[in-house]
């Protein structure tokens, strides 16, 4: 029998230490601390009496069936079968008018559970299933003291869940005490003015376009290492609404303002009437009870107060911004939904652009909004029929960030690359994915993990020793992972070959697309930029195996072809030396059949000004409206 906990902490560690005694195996996903140095001590202290976290990393063979399939893109659609199951569009009506949401728009609230429930499968449900279908004679048991264990979706047979959600009286208690206690009720009148230190509400009131960011300013997925800047929605124009300078900039990850020079708000620090807010939510939740029917039902309705209770307070939030006409959204399913619905409230109508070409295909995310710059006219139809969107207005402009390949075509070669492409070697680009920082993290991810990372690694030491006259640069996320101790010795390996280096360049913003721009070849753990260099025509293989998987994201119906595809080295290196040295490469004629149709769009280039020029039409649009009436 193996006993998999959800989450461990200081407080469980006894009762994992009883239950050991009864030789029961034991393991877990998770280690709740307040630091990183604390998770680390909790860790240790298991690891020394055998209690580790789940090893899927180690396991022989990972099979991408619809447990695989539900850490990735769902295919199965094993979350949405969980939603419906849990309540019905009957019901879901009654909820529609707490947040101001037409009945017959019964979606729309059904998206706002769909992003908890597939939150837990990515994070819980997914693992455990992977973990069942590998150990199918065993009798798993799943411990879970959370309450949003409960929306996970189906896992093995052979799985018993033992759910106690010990948290949800926290929660309630955390809510009253910082309701009453040491607030007082009159803090809020008197600070109601004071949104941000910098500037007066008199000032931020005028703003009628408001970015908001998705932590901060940078694609920055550590201090050290920033990818590129988020400059999609700026106009160089000094009076215009969408200027740095003049738009407001809304903060919901209570990021601090990266420039002092730009109008910048935090909106979990904006002073909020919450004994006001405590009390509509009491009045709401009162008011739906009726709707509780079963087990599923009580679920779904305590999950429709929280979100009604942080929906609240954003709507309180945003109304502050009377002049508010646009909010452009920085990532698209990221935004809180319930934010997006308190705009929606207020009359602002919300926008964004697509930022995953990839994610058109997945039922693991959804987007709700106004208006959506799309990536393609195929990207368009895809979505036009998806329960996993509700967009009113869809533009296909292209994808935003591959102007930058068109750009730096024409430009000087980067100094990386700069002596090989002089020696007329073919330059390779491969991406690699990013592995966890600690051991904890790697044993349970299936395919980013440090084994799979050393596999990735020997891959590209093999094909720089295999292809001819080639130099090769490794480009990542982050590399912070380069000091640990795990990588060594292949590191040390890699560093004996003269024709393969691992970029080092984070200094430029958008310097990645430059080293695109200047490919032969790009090879690629999947990743955005392969979509982007595909569409500019620019050859890309996919790295879709690893030491212990034969495939892990792109088993999509239409969309990537199989020639693309590579499920070992033998199939990367022949495929690769086709590309590079073949004057009539198959390969090269599916990447243009991938552009007449997959990446198509009728008017190409210059995506920025065409979005920019958009918003301002259609801000001149809501202005004369209003000015008519």
């Amino acid at each position: 029998m193996h006993i998999v906990f959800g989450h461990v902490n200081n407080w469980n560690v006894l009762l994992i230490r009883i239950l050991q005694f009864f030789k029961f195996k034991i393991f877990y996903l998770y280690v709740e601390s307040k630091t990183k140095i604390q998770m680390e001590q909790i860790a240790e202290r298991l690891r020394k009496h055998n209690i580790i976290p789940l090893p899927i990393e180690y396991e022989k063979e990972i099979s991408t069936d619809s447990f695989y399939s539900s850490l990735t893109r769902d295919s199965f659609e094993n979350a949405y079968k969980q939603n419906v199951r849990m309540v019905s569009d009957k019901i879901l009506e009654k909820y529609c008018n707490i947040f101001s949401i037409k009945e017959n728009k019964v979606n729309k609230i059904r998206l706002l559970i769909q992003d908890i429930i597939i939150n837990q499968q990515i994070f819980l449900s997914s693992l455990i299933g992977i973990w069942s279908k590998l150990h199918p004679s065993k009798k798993i048991i799943f411990v879970s003291f959370k309450l949003k264990s409960l929306f996970i979706s189906d896992v093995g047979s052979n799985i018993t869940k033992i759910i106690i959600p010990v948290d949800v009286f926290k929660y309630f208690i955390k809510i009253f005490v910082k309701t009453f206690f040491p607030i007082s009720i009159f803090k809020y009148k008197e600070t109601k003015n004071k949104i941000v230190k910098k500037y007066n509400f008199d000032d931020i009131e005028k703003k009628t376009i408001a970015f908001v960011s998705h932590k901060g300013l940078k694609y920055n997925p550590s201090k050290e290492n920033s990818l590129f800047d988020k400059t999609l929605y700026y106009s160089d124009d000094k009076d215009s609404s969408l200027n740095k300078y003049n738009i407001l900039h809304l903060d919901y990850e209570n990021f601090p303002s990266p420039d002092p020079n730009i109008y910048w708000v935090c909106l979990k620090k904006v002073k909020v009437p919450k004994v006001k807010i405590f009390f509509k939510t009491l009045f709401t939740s009162i008011k739906t009870l009726y709707l509780v029917r079963n087990g599923s039902t009580f679920l779904v309705w305590l999950l429709f107060i929280h979100q009604y209770n942080i929906y609240t307070k954003y709507c309180e939030i945003i109304k502050k911004f009377k002049n508010l006409k646009i909010a452009i959204i920085d990532y698209d399913f990221m935004c809180p939904k319930t934010l997006i619905l308190a705009l929606e409230k207020n009359n602002i109508r919300t926008v964004g652009a697509q930022e995953r070409f990839i994610m058109t295909f997945y039922t693991s995310y959804n987007v709700m909004l106004d208006t959506y710059y799309v990536a393609s006219e195929y990207v368009a139809n895809v979505i036009k029929k998806s329960k996993y969107y509700d967009i009113k207005n869809i533009v296909p402009v292209g994808q935003y960030r591959s102007d930058y390949i068109s750009k730096y075509k024409k430009g000087v070669v980067p100094d990386e690359i700069l002596e090989a492409k002089t020696k007329g070697k073919k330059i390779l680009i491969i991406f690699g994915h990013h592995p966890p920082n600690n051991w904890i993290e790697s044993n349970i991810h299936p395919y980013l993990n440090w084994t799979a990372q050393i596999n990735f690694l020997e891959d590209c030491i093999k094909l720089s020793q295999n292809l001819e006259n080639v130099f090769i640069i490794l480009r990542y996320k982050t590399l912070d992972w380069l000091n640990n101790q795990y990588f060594k010795n292949t590191l040390n390996k890699m560093s004996n070959y003269k024709n393969i280096i691992i970029s080092k360049s984070y200094e430029e913003s958008f310097y990645s697309y430059k080293l695109c721009a200047k490919a032969d070849l790009v090879i690629a753990k999947y990743t955005s930029i392969a979509d982007e260099c595909l569409s500019k025509e620019i050859p890309v293989l996919f790295h879709e195996y690893t030491h212990n998987m034969k495939k892990i994201f792109l088993d999509i119906p239409n969309y990537l072809p199989t020639e693309l595809l590579c499920h070992s080295f033998e199939d990367l290196f022949y495929k690769s030396k086709s590309i590079l040295f073949s004057k009539s490469s198959k390969l090269m004629d599916t990447v243009k059949e991938l552009n007449k149709k997959i990446y198509y769009v009728k008017e190409k280039g210059n995506i920025k000004n065409k979005i920019i020029g958009n918003l301002e039409n259609l801000l001149n649009s809501i202005m004369t409206s209003q000015n008519r009436h």
